[in-house]
């Protein structure tokens, strides 16, 4: 994203949350110290990408961050945190099993992925991971997973199909059994699940079920 649109967002976010609505293009620029030409030129950009919405009114319209444009914001102040904030000392993550839908079995087996786990991580993974949901406390530090070391496995083409690429990042589960957290595995889960990855079966050795907490330690 282009610098001064993330400035203008950025901007948007600290106004609309202070007063609730925008109106016409002048009244923008006045509020945001910006020209009402940069103002007209930046909005039309961020709509365009999809990170605000524009709501047109009789008096002028409303202007309304999406989802997308908070997740723009969202990096930001993570990127933001790393510099500014004493990096952690460790990181640990809470959450509750729960049955997946069998995704990480298919693509932990793929071949062009077995072999970079047996040769990167110096283990044979079981065919499957081991899926937890964050409880909400843990939800915020789930992206510092990022600021880690990890072991990166690479992508692939098997056929017409591409299988794309993987972090991993070494965890130990419940304080025992060395394991990783697995990035970007192809999946329907949403931020607030992550998957891990060991060589053996965590549900059999651990005794867990579903509704069970477990407690992730990053070792970095």
């Amino acid at each position: 994203m282009k610098p001064w649109l993330l400035i203008t967002l950025y901007r948007l976010a600290e106004v609309t949350s202070r007063l609730g609505r925008l109106h016409t293009t002048v009244d923008i620029a006045s509020k945001l110290g910006f020209s009402q030409q940069t103002v007209s030129r930046h909005l039309i950009e961020l709509e365009n990408q999809g990170m605000i919405r524009r709501e047109r009114a009789t008096k002028g319209e409303t202007i309304r961050i999406t989802s997308k444009g908070m997740q723009e914001l969202s990096k930001m102040y993570l990127t933001l945190q790393r510099v500014i904030e004493e990096p952690k000392r460790e990181l640990i993550l809470e959450g509750e099993v729960f049955s997946g839908l069998g995704e990480g079995a298919y693509y932990v087996s793929q071949s062009g992925y077995m072999r970079q786990f047996q040769n990167k991580l110096g283990f044979t993974p079981f065919p499957g991971t081991l899926n937890v949901r964050l409880k909400k406390k843990h939800l915020r530090d789930r992206s510092l997973i990022e600021s880690i070391g990890c072991v990166e496995i690479e992508g692939f083409k098997n056929g017409a199909r591409g299988f794309g690429p993987v972090k991993c990042y070494r965890v130990l589960v419940n304080g025992e059994d060395m394991a990783c957290v697995v990035t970007a595995l192809r999946s329907h889960y949403g931020e607030d699940v992550i998957e891990i990855l060991a060589p053996v079966n965590l549900r059999e050795k651990l005794k867990l079920k579903d509704g069970d907490t477990v407690r992730i330690r990053f070792i970095y």
